[in-house]
């Protein structure tokens, strides 16, 4: 807060990507902000407690030391009542003095336990270690009230503070299993951009990040764009006007059409300058934060809908005079047992895929785009969704694993063939449900990920051609743009996305296979074109016929190397290589024909200097060749 009246005083543009407080951003024209209001925030944890988790009384505890957390405890305390669906018994105030917090919270939990009807607890605490020593007495007392906790609390770090007591040591997740936190984003949830980052940020820094790494690279994802598209004279006398260019650039990124890629989504300012994206609830589980089984998705167009079905259905529900989805949450995952095989076009593999989720079985019902046939039964389909291996129910949902066995399409990029690295996409959707209603999320504990490198790498240990470089997992989805033949949508830009998950399995080929059994014949063949340049001149004929011999030789195999490829449109690596050579081939004959003239000529000294140069020109155009393709492809040969 103190810092944004600086940049108004200052008109420096600032962004954003953890303050939630709404005064951030009014009667600011140069603060932004690409997370959501506590407003927001505060109704969609009111939806949640009262709609999902169906409680009407809730307690609210904040630390009296923080204004702001007092003023989000009263926010909350409006949202929660609001239309007299719920009430606040009360509003607890921590004190956060190290001389007073253990009384302090004894107090209220034990008051708390004296109330028959003290509902959900909204822990608006975000010091860690206060949080800590009230979830301690909560637990220690044998409470089981659900908790909503704060957005800060929303990191795996927090859960492991625990592992120094004996409850923690004897049950992982005593304290915070079942906790939900609001968070901005997910990864579990979350599409391959997050997953992306997810991966470079831990091998960069051999952590996980929290949602504080990843909303502030979104904010310099928006910045250096606003920079870029003001393109400023970075001058003493210009300063001003620079940084009113860039503020200018950040006003105009104002809706859908004009949004940046970002890990959470398209990434734009409203009218307000604040983010319109949506509040998404985890869970605590084995120190893990996991997307919590339901989630809500605001509706954009409720006069397309069919409200009073909808609503009755309890497909939709209502907060004032907006609406949301209920957004089921899948627990999904592919797991490699094998990978057989990989061809020009496509690859076989052998892996489970499970679901685990409440309701209906309308998750199972997917499809994978990019099958072939089944390798097991080439007239049975790649999957069925009415064949499960196991059905039951385990921890209150539905849990149905299925095996597959197939082959399946992939787009391959041979550019740097044959030392490249291919990207094996497996992925499935569902056609029947939009993401507005359902989506899958990647069952980081079912996979128990992060997995060791070795154990990652079995299921590929098959492919004598290849070596296993990393797998992905990430939510994924499928576009629609279709009326459906729907007149209501004829004039509308409209838009269906539907739900699925995808595998993204990288792998290299072992080069020096490869070039054992391809390149040999070509050194062999440029040797003895070399040797050609030390016979006589006398000699034309085997001076010119060998080189070409050895020409036709490269052409044969240059069309039996590229018999290995599909048709491509484009030159890969190795067929440089044959250039090069079929070059190295034309040029002792070239070299034949000026040298016979210059020596028939008379021009002995020409002679001699051309002939030597002749004999340096071929190994150093050949030894360029290799220092060229070492520089470029030496880190990948295998």
């Amino acid at each position: 807060m103190a810092a944004g009246s600086i940049y108004q005083e200052r008109k420096l543009p600032a962004i954003t990507g953890t303050a939630n407080n709404p005064k951030v951003t009014i009667d600011r024209p140069y603060y932004f902000r690409i997370i959501y209001t506590n407003p927001d925030l505060a109704k969609t944890l009111s939806i949640y407690a009262q709609q999902v988790l169906k409680v009407k009384t809730a307690n609210v505890i904040y630390d009296k030391s923080s204004k702001n957390q007092q003023t989000q405890s009263e926010v909350i305390k409006s949202a929660f009542e609001a239309n007299g669906n719920g009430k606040i018994q009360r509003i607890w105030a921590v004190d956060s003095d190290p001389a007073n917090r253990k009384s302090s919270i004894q107090q209220i939990v034990n008051e708390i336990a004296a109330e028959p009807e003290a509902g959900i607890l909204f822990l608006t605490i975000s010091k860690e270690d206060l949080a800590e020593d009230f979830l301690v007495a909560l637990k220690q007392k044998g409470l089981k009230n659900s908790i909503l906790g704060e957005q800060a609390l929303g990191r795996e770090s927090f859960a492991k503070r625990f592992d120094k007591y004996d409850e923690e040591k004897k049950s992982i997740g005593f304290f915070t299993d079942g906790m939900y936190v609001p968070l901005p984003i997910l990864f579990d949830s979350a599409g391959a951009d997050a997953q992306d980052f997810l991966s470079a940020y831990q091998n960069a820094y051999n952590k996980t990040p929290s949602y504080l790494g990843a909303k502030f690279y979104e904010a310099a994802i928006v910045a250096v764009d606003a920079i870029r598209k003001a393109n400023p004279r970075l001058t003493p006398a210009s300063l001003t006007d620079d940084r009113e260019q860039v503020r200018e650039a950040l006003a105009k990124l104002n809706n859908r059409k004009v949004g940046l890629r970002g890990l959470t989504g398209l990434l734009y300012f409203n009218s307000d300058r604040n983010s319109d994206q949506p509040v998404r609830l985890a869970q605590f589980q084995n120190h893990k934060l996991i997307s919590a089984s339901q989630q809500f998705t605001q509706i954009t167009n409720p006069e397309r809908l069919n409200l009073p079905k909808e609503l009755e259905a309890g497909s939709i529900v209502r907060a004032g005079d907006q609406y949301f989805w209920r957004q089921r949450v899948v627990y999904a995952a592919m797991d490699i047992n094998k990978l057989n095989r990989i061809d020009k076009s496509t690859f076989t593999a052998d892996f489970y895929v499970w679901f685990r989720y409440s309701g209906n079985d309308d998750p199972t019902k997917i499809q994978f785009p990019d099958a072939v046939v089944n390798s097991v039964n080439p007239t049975a389909p790649v999957f069925d969704s009415k064949d499960p291996i196991k059905a039951q129910v385990v921890d209150g949902l539905n849990y149905r694993l299925f095996r597959v066995r197939g082959e399946f399409r992939n787009a391959f990029d041979f550019r740097d063939y044959p030392f490249d690295s291919q990207k094996l996409n497996l992925r499935f959707d569902n056609p029947n449900l939009s993401t507005d209603r359902l989506v899958y999320a990647i069952d980081t504990v079912g996979l128990r990920l992060p997995r060791d490198k070795d154990l990652e790498r079995k299921p590929f240990q098959g492919l004598q051609l290849w070596t296993f470089k990393d797998i992905t997992y990430f939510q994924d989805s499928s576009r629609s743009t279709s009326t459906q033949g729907d007149p209501d949508l004829f004039q509308s830009n409209v838009q269906v996305e539907y739900p699925g998950l995808s595998i993204r399995m990288t792998v290299k080929r072992r080069t020096l296979v490869f070039l054992s059994k391809n390149i040999l014949p070509l050194i062999l063949l440029s040797l003895l074109v070399y040797c050609c340049l030390f016979f006589p001149y006398t000699m034309f004929v085997p001076r010119t016929m060998a080189p070409a011999s050895a020409l036709l030789s490269g052409i044969v195999l240059l069309l039996s190397f590229n018999n290995q490829l599909p048709e491509v449109g484009y030159t890969v690596a190795m067929e440089y290589v044959f250039y090069v050579f079929f070059c190295l081939c034309l040029f002792p004959i070239i070299v034949t024909v000026i040298g016979t003239k210059l020596e028939r000529d008379g021009h002995k000294k020409a002679f001699k200097y051309f002939n030597i140069a002749s004999l340096i020109i071929y190994p150093l155009i050949l030894i360029t060749t290799v220092a060229i393709f070492a520089i470029n492809y030496g880190d990948r040969l295998v």
